[in-house]
């Protein structure tokens, strides 16, 4: 069986976080190991991970060490020896059922790393025109975010590293899909799956005005 590790950075929003991360179980259709590296969340996220929820693996950080840093390190921890990567955002909601599976059955099919489509992002990408990929629409285009991200094990195989000189939110998704590339790889959402930017961006800054300007602070362009 196709083994999949999934990538989580996690950081304070512990309501999402439980969410998210039941849905993932439930609709993923195929099992996975999770990482997960906790950023210095101080509302009960900590506690949750180490008590309550049946990871893999797990580490919990006392500070933000930013996200390419934060995805090195649960590289290291998962090992080369996975097939499949999956970066997944704890504000990821996964609604349709065998999200994951179909998602692996169509990156298969072809050397791809793929996202479902996204739903609630403030400005959708553009894509090309749709190709069939496994009797799936696919919609290539240069990079793709990483709130779902599948990423083929060869790249990490390969040797890719996260850019630790990377902003301390950004550039990571841009850096791997350029990579990926570069190597002959190809780049797309899987257009008849989607997943949800959960509450959509502009839901998640009404929600939680206090963290998205913590991360301005830290970084993030407004």
């Amino acid at each position: 069986m196709t083994g999949v590790a999934a990538l989580t950075l996690t950081r304070d929003r512990l309501d999402y976080t439980k969410h998210c991360f039941a849905c993932l179980r439930e609709n993923a259709g195929h099992p996975y190991d999770h990482y997960i590296l906790d950023q210095g969340s101080t509302d009960g996220t900590q506690e949750w991970l180490r008590n309550e929820y049946d990871a893999d693996w797990v580490d919990l950080r006392p500070d933000n060490i930013g996200i390419s840093k934060g995805l090195n390190d649960l590289l290291d921890a998962a090992g080369p020896h996975y097939d499949y990567y999956l970066k997944f955002d704890n504000d990821c909601e996964v609604t349709h059922p065998d999200t994951l599976k179909t998602t692996l059955a169509v990156a298969e099919g072809g050397d791809w790393m793929l996202s479902p489509r996204v739903l609630g992002l403030r400005s959708p990408p553009p894509h090309d025109d749709p190709i069939l990929v496994n009797g799936h629409k696919v919609g290539a285009l240069p990079q793709i975010g990483g709130i779902f991200l599948l990423i083929p094990g060869r790249v990490i195989r390969a040797g890719f590293r996260y850019d630790e000189t990377n902003p301390s939110w950004g550039m990571d998704d841009v850096q791997i899909c350029h990579w990926f590339r570069e190597q002959g790889g190809h780049v797309g959402y899987l257009l008849d799956v989607t997943v949800n930017h959960y509450e959509t961006t502009d839901g998640q800054w009404e929600r939680y005005p206090d963290y998205f300007a913590q991360k301005i602070r830290e970084g993030l362009p407004a």
